[in-house]
């Protein structure tokens, strides 16, 4: 589906995506974590099951070069699931990590264990969470069982669900000294091509189709609220208060007005 966009549209579009792809970290290195947020390594890095082979690929890397001394997948089967299904059929190396009806995580395990060179007798591995808060309350559920209590955990997640995650764990995790570091894979920015949108990095495509990005990112706005209507303390309670800057949420408001039908809550 082609999606008109001039210039303006663009601009507003990748003020939201700036803000949902969190980034703590300047890059994923040793170098970035050590400036950036005092560790020489984390406790544990989080793979969070997602469409995007690119960030597992990432994880991946990152781990092997030692920037988590341990490392987990969260994943189970959600609503998005097929999408990894899809992404993994068409790959042109991935394409023989088995799916259909498999967790996410167990997909993404066999992934990083066929192709990106991690054991997977190291990775921790959860695959029954559903959504970004299960995700956090499975984890925490493995670990316990595990009797394992990091106090720093990377977390590596769809850009675009990457600050509604690290929200969904600060609640759930309740343990002192628990500390959530981001690092959004890459930043899905869109350009005005022949006045449609499109994706400003040609490998971005392979994140997901421009409809569904412009669905994802004008409803996670809405969900970050600390309102009655979104998932802050003052709504449903599903993650900690986040603070939304204005020039996001007139971005987001302009937005809804002009692509309406994208505004999924």
């Amino acid at each position: 589906m082609a999606i008109p966009a001039d210039q303006h549209r663009v601009s507003l579009l990748n003020t939201l995506i700036r803000y949902l792809a969190r980034r703590d970290l300047r890059d994923l290195t040793a170098e970035a974590l050590q400036t950036d947020c005092h560790l020489q390594q984390v406790d544990l890095l989080i793979l969070l099951g997602n469409s995007s082979l690119f960030v597992a690929e990432q994880a991946a890397r990152a781990y092997r070069f030692g920037l988590a001394k341990e490392m987990m997948i969260c994943g189970g089967i959600g609503h998005s699931t097929h999408f990894l299904e899809a992404n993994i059929r068409q790959h042109p190396r991935y394409n023989d990590v088995a799916v259909g009806g498999r967790p996410e995580a167990d997909m993404l395990q066999d992934l990083l264990a066929k192709h990106l060179q991690v054991s997977p007798e190291t990775i921790l591995l959860e695959n029954h969470s559903t959504n970004c808060g299960d995700n956090a309350r499975q984890a925490l559920r493995v670990l316990k069982k595990l009797q394992k209590t990091p106090e720093s955990i990377l977390l590596l997640q769809d850009p675009v669900l990457q600050r509604r995650s690290q929200a969904s764990f600060e609640k759930v995790w309740q343990y002192a000294g628990a500390r959530f570091i981001s690092y959004a894979a890459f930043v899905p920015l869109l350009q005005s091509k022949e006045g449609m949108l499109a994706y400003a990095t040609a490998a971005h495509r392979e994140f997901c189709d421009l409809d569904r990005l412009l669905s994802l990112v004008l409803g996670e706005i809405p969900r970050l609220r600390n309102d009655a209507a979104g998932y802050g303390p003052k709504g449903k309670g599903y993650i900690t208060a986040i603070p939304i800057p204005a020039e996001v949420e007139a971005a987001h408001a302009e937005l809804a007005s002009l692509y309406p039908m994208h505004v999924r809550v």
